[in-house]
């Protein structure tokens, strides 16, 4: 199957889910978020979604499978379907942001911000427990996110905060438990602080 293909079956109105796509030769999994038939997130190991998007044209697929109803918990903030449907009918694409422009002081302060319970002591930022659970789950595939929700929750953490330091640890532990024993050490040491 191809990419068009695989993009005609399942971006379609209505569907939604998770596009799992196996390119020859990489091992991580290239993975497509899909809202109402759009795709609204990708990633693909460590890659920027930029990255992916200039690199697809050269990829040949493996293998595609489609998760429907896997929750949409994720978006760009650029148009990402169009560039993927560009991208693989090899049409120019609307230009995406060549890379992220920082927040400025100011609108981070006025952003709105999930409401935390109140925490003393050092804090581990919202983006560094984000990039925890981006790892676990590529660690071990889509019901990483579920299972990362869960020690979160039982922690009492609100996505989009800072957790404190402690239950950082505890959460780190956690999650280190489902992840495949042979890559257990590594996950540990790169998300310990």
């Amino acid at each position: 199957m191809t990419l068009a293909q695989a993009f005609s079956e399942h971006l379609v109105a209505g569907q939604q889910g998770q596009l799992v796509v196996k390119f020859v030769g990489d091992v991580h999994l290239c993975k497509i978020l899909v809202e109402d038939g759009r795709a609204v997130h990708i990633s693909h190991g460590r890659v920027s979604p930029e990255e992916i998007l200039g690199t697809l044209a050269s990829k040949t697929v493996e293998w595609v499978n489609f998760i429907a109803g896997y929750p949409v918990r994720k978006k760009l903030d650029f148009p990402l379907h169009e560039n993927l449907i560009a991208t693989v009918s090899g049409a120019a694409a609307p230009a995406a942001p060549a890379a992220p422009a920082a927040p400025t002081p100011a609108a981070e302060e006025a952003a709105p911000q999930p409401a935390a319970p109140a925490a003393e002591g050092p804090q581990v930022a919202a983006d560094k427990v984000a990039a925890a659970v981006d790892g676990f789950v590529d660690r071990v595939g889509p019901l990483g996110t579920i299972l990362a929700e869960n020690a979160a929750g039982a922690l009492g953490y609100v996505s989009g905060n800072p957790m404190p330091m402690s239950h950082y640890t505890n959460f780190i532990d956690a999650l280190s438990q489902e992840v495949p024993e042979d890559e257990r050490g590594d996950f540990i040491e790169q998300f310990k602080l």
